[in-house]
């Protein structure tokens, strides 16, 4: 593992994102928000909690300075290079002061319409801040009754759980500050603070380790490799729509049709799932009930876009789930932070998953999940940054995210309830808006359950909400 020292980016450094140059989309703005209710002994403590909270942020970024460089394109590869200027560049922690109470936000957390015009602003344009690979907000609740904690991360520089590395860095940080502020009542020495993990974020190395694997067999892309690659083909007609969809910027248009919806599957759905489908398991291992859902959700999904769409349906129809699956557990880097995540696409047809028994989709589900293995992992990467595979278009056709598109990006079991900054823990856990068709992100919720920040076409919402066997098990937040 790397010391500090062997950290310490010099100006102009140029770091290249291997596992991404090839990339046909715009990288996106990952966003999460945390809640904190303090009490009100901790309220009247003689603490400048923003202070720390800055102070730990500016100790965070001296630790990982590449987060503060900005992203060019050298000899046709997606590159970071950290400059003087970079460096001290300031405006990438924002603090604001809102007139509503902690108690009243939680009430609203899942409106994102109700929310204070101030700090939904402030969120927005941390999101739209594509220029920027990092920026954190702090609001201050009323009377000082908690905190909203936002971190906002270009995906160029890490995923979902690279992004929570780098949470627990600061809150271990902010502890240790204020630890030292009570003890001594008096200032800390911010350049000696460490936080608790190793500091990681080497992305040639990471990808070393991983390619020193043995390679295995990729049953989604030798299956991919198959089809028919003619012009006429399958992979050529998509292959030619990629090349006409991403040139002329039509990702880029118009997405004011797309609603966002928060659903809620509590502990006690998940696991009512888990015991009434199981029963028709044929012997095999029983599923997790989040493995289910999978299955479920995409079901109910597909036939919803269908019903909107009042077509005759082809039962022939090829339809694609797309699971972000996180492999750092399959690694010897376990503090890397960026980007680290496979993706799990399962291909079936719409006559097979409106018909099937959803326990029997989700062993489908499950036996692409189990065959992601460190070996597959390096294949499948090399097969998204060569343009010439035939994956690739592919590829292009699910980030497409229309009726046969559903991705889901699933962080409930990441523990962002831990996170302490030294206020107390997280009350409450949200997900920045999303502006992609079909895209689902999973976090957990305070009684054990999960939190889906959905976004769909207008008129799929109320299908779902209407649909017997979905509501069943699920409940809308919004």
């Amino acid at each position: 593992m790397m010391t500090v020292d062997e950290t310490t980016v010099k100006p102009g450094r140029v770091f290249e994102l291997c596992e991404m140059e090839n990339s046909m989309v715009p990288y996106p703005v990952l966003q999460y928000s945390l809640v904190y209710r303090t009490s009100e002994q901790e309220a009247q403590r003689n603490i400048d909690v923003v202070k720390i909270l800055k102070d730990s942020f500016n100790r965070l970024t001296q630790l990982y300075p590449i987060v503060l460089g900005h992203k060019e394109r050298i000899d046709n590869k997606n590159v970071i290079v950290v400059s003087r200027e970079d460096l001290l560049e300031q405006r990438v922690f924002v603090h604001e002061e809102s007139d509503i109470s902690s108690e009243d936000f939680e009430l609203v957390r899942c409106r994102r319409d109700l929310w204070p015009a101030d700090v939904d602003r402030l969120l927005k344009e941390r999101t739209a801040d594509t220029s920027s690979l990092i920026s954190a907000v702090v609001v201050c609740f009323k009377n000082g009754s908690g905190y909203l904690l936002s971190l906002s991360m270009s995906h160029i520089v890490a995923d979902v759980s690279g992004m929570l590395i780098l949470l627990e860095q600061w809150a271990s940080i902010a502890r240790k500050m204020i630890a030292a502020r009570i003890a001594d009542d008096g200032q800390y020495a911010e350049s000696e603070i460490m936080p608790d993990r190793a500091i990681d974020f080497d992305h040639a190395r990471f990808w070393e380790k991983l390619s020193a694997h043995p390679k295995d067999d990729h049953p989604h892309i030798t299956y991919v490799e198959r089809q028919d690659c003619s012009c006429d083909g399958d992979i050529g007609r998509l292959a030619k729509w990629a090349k006409e969809y991403y040139g002329s910027g039509a990702h880029n248009g118009d997405r004011t049709n797309l609603e966002l919806r928060v659903l809620h599957v509590s502990s006690q759905s998940i696991e009512k799932m888990r015991l009434e489908f199981n029963t028709d398991s044929g012997g095999k291992r029983p599923l997790h009930g989040i493995q289910i859902f999978y299955a479920l959700f995409w079901q109910r999904y597909v036939a919803k876009c269908l019903q909107l769409r009042n077509a005759d349906i082809d039962h022939s129809q090829p339809v694609f789930l797309n699971i972000i699956h996180n492999v750092r557990g399959l690694t010897p880097a376990p503090d890397y932070v960026g980007n680290a995540v496979s993706p799990v696409y399962v291909r079936t047809t719409v006559g097979e998953l409106l018909e099937n028994p959803v326990i029997e989709t989700a062993n489908l589900i499950k036996s692409h999940i189990n065959s992601i293995t460190p070996g597959a992992t390096v294949q499948c990467a090399e097969a998204v940054n060569n343009p010439s595979n035939p994956f690739v278009p592919k590829l292009m056709y699910l980030q497409r995210h229309q009726e046969s598109g559903l991705v889901i990006s699933n962080a409930s079991r990441f523990p962002f309830f831990d996170l302490d900054f030294g206020i107390g823990k997280a009350t409450g856990v949200h997900c920045g808006k999303l502006a992609v068709e079909g895209m689902s992100s999973w976090v957990p919720h305070s009684d054990g359950g999960v939190e889906l920040y959905f976004g769909a076409k207008d008129g799929i919402y109320t299908l779902l909400k209407d649909d017997p066997v979905f509501a069943e098990y699920v409940e809308f937040s919004n």
